[in-house]
């Protein structure tokens, strides 16, 4: 007697892989941050995720993490106006927690110590930074996305 019917009336589950679409200009984005504690300017490249009702909601992973130099722009900028960290802490003792009484104090976080037009000047050096990374990093970047099994494309609009 030959087993009959199709695969699900025999219990079995085919897994279809669907090519997710990732559109490079919008769903790839690039933190660049300051590293107080390591005095280090550090930047990540990520993806985010969207939500059932198609809104952006969350990180879905993390493409590429990196160090960018102090001759930068945004590096140049920080050292000039001397607001960089005294180095790297040597001791995980010798890092202040990151509680609301430290992040209060002027001493250990650096936005206290800037006034509104710098902190404007600081984010306009962070965002050119970010893309200038994205260009910079572009094909590799695709190249990654595409390993993983996204499509992508330049731009949902």
């Amino acid at each position: 007697m030959s087993a009959t019917g199709d695969a699900l009336s025999r219990g079995i589950v085919y897994y279809r892989q669907t090519k997710e679409v990732v559109a490079y200009s919008e769903d790839l984005h690039v933190w660049v941050y300051y590293d107080q504690t390591d005095d280090i300017l550090r930047y990540e490249a990520y993806v985010i995720d969207y939500d059932d009702a198609g809104s952006p909601s969350t990180l879905a992973f993390v493409i590429d993490d990196g160090i960018l130099s102090w001759a930068s722009p945004l590096g140049q900028y920080l050292t000039k106006k001397s607001v960089r960290s005294p180095g790297a802490k040597q001791s995980l003792w010798a890092i202040p927690r990151h509680t609301r009484s430290t992040l209060a104090a002027p001493e250990l976080n650096l936005y206290l110590q800037l006034s509104e037009k710098e902190i404007h000047a600081i984010h306009r050096l962070f965002a050119s930074e970010e893309s200038r990374l994205k260009a910079k990093h572009r094909s590799t970047w695709v190249r990654r996305l595409q390993a993983l099994g996204y499509d992508v494309i330049p731009s949902a609009f």
